[in-house]
């Protein structure tokens, strides 16, 4: 499965830099950029899924926050590394080429990534929970209609403590990167330099959050996390619309900190929630869901929200996406004890 997420995401991407335009396609070119997206998601799941379960169904008693925490550090690495490639590119052409075929490069290019991911994964056996469990014979034959069957309540709350971790993500990095260059007038790459920056932020709290779950649990430090959330949720925008690049970059970094504290134990909780016989979907459908609700919307209904009652008001709803985390985290049961060869334990 890793080897298959691997190749939807990695060729995905490889076919968005090799797309015809839209005056070449016309309405096709959309459609094919859609679809194209939505197969980067799906493969998006098994990645982190699969990733999660080889870090904590190999880590020692006490250390799967510690070990979780290498796949939660891809978000941070990956939106540097991407964005710093498009700031070169961006940097060394002028806007028509870059507009013309520039952008594609760092598309293209990424098929390197994903031959060496290819060749990593190869290399990996299957853990030991999940080969004795093979063993038994107690994996589940169609484990997402088992899922949605029995723990359709973790998998519920799962997402939505992920809600927040997305929209605080993609409100700051994708929504206030236009916010900014649009509406306050900061120069592209100027206001992605700061947004790069404030990038390192989310990496210090996943670093911080992930080992700090192993010692005090994993619901105590998403519930401090998810309040933080509220706070900052109303604070940020008054930071950003001051238009002083020094507040603009506390203010994203503020909530792309509370991201990283939520969101490095997530390697271990989420995975700890199911059974072994079906963990994998348990875990990347959670991740995935919560990334639906969490991710794909805060773009549509920050523009909305905006257009009619300011920036403000974008901060309310973050609060308030940041609110219904915090519910579902005080609902979901404290996992750090727990065996991964155990059934899930009840909320």
């Amino acid at each position: 499965m890793l080897i298959v997420s691997l190749l939807m995401m990695g060729l995905s991407t490889v076919l968005i830099g090799l797309l015809p335009e839209y005056s070449t396609l016309g309405v096709a070119a959309a459609a094919i950029l859609v679809v194209l997206r939505f197969i980067q998601g799906v493969g998006l799941g098994g990645e982190w899924g699969g990733a999660a379960l080889i870090a904590v169904e190999h880590a020692p008693p006490g250390k799967r926050g510690f070990y979780g925490l290498f796949p939660q550090l891809g978000p941070s690495i990956g939106f540097i590394l991407a964005n710093g490639v498009f700031l070169v590119a961006r940097l060394n052409m002028d806007a028509e080429a870059f507009r013309s075929w520039g952008w594609r490069v760092p598309f293209i290019a990424s098929i390197v990534l994903v031959l060496v991911g290819l060749w990593v994964r190869v290399q990996i056996a299957e853990t030991s929970v999940f080969a004795e469990a093979a063993r038994r014979e107690s994996l589940s034959r169609i484990p997402v209609l088992d899922l949605v069957r029995h723990e359709w309540k973790h998998l519920l709350l799962g997402a939505g403590i992920m809600m927040m971790q997305y929209t605080l993500f993609y409100t700051a990095t994708t929504y206030c990167l236009s916010y900014g260059t649009k509406t306050l007038k900061i120069e592209q790459v100027t206001m992605l330099t700061i947004t790069m920056l404030a990038v390192l932020a989310l990496a210090a709290g996943t670093l911080v959050s992930s080992p700090l779950s192993d010692r005090v649990g994993r619901r105590r430090v998403l519930a401090v996390s998810a309040a933080l959330g509220v706070v900052w949720g109303l604070v940020m925008f008054p930071l950003i619309d001051t238009g002083h690049y020094a507040l603009i970059w506390l203010a994203l970094a503020g909530a792309l900190l509370v991201m990283g504290l939520t969101f490095g134990p997530m390697a271990a909780y989420l995975p700890e929630l199911f059974p072994t016989r079906y963990r994998y979907s348990g875990a990347g459908l959670a991740y995935s869901l919560g990334g639906i609700l969490g991710g794909s919307l805060p773009p549509i209904v920050a523009t909305w929200l905006q257009a009619r009652w300011g920036s403000g008001s974008v901060g309310v709803y973050v609060a308030a996406v940041a609110v219904i985390s915090l519910l579902c985290t005080l609902a979901a049961p404290e996992t750090v004890d727990r065996s991964l060869e155990d059934e899930p334990v009840a909320a």
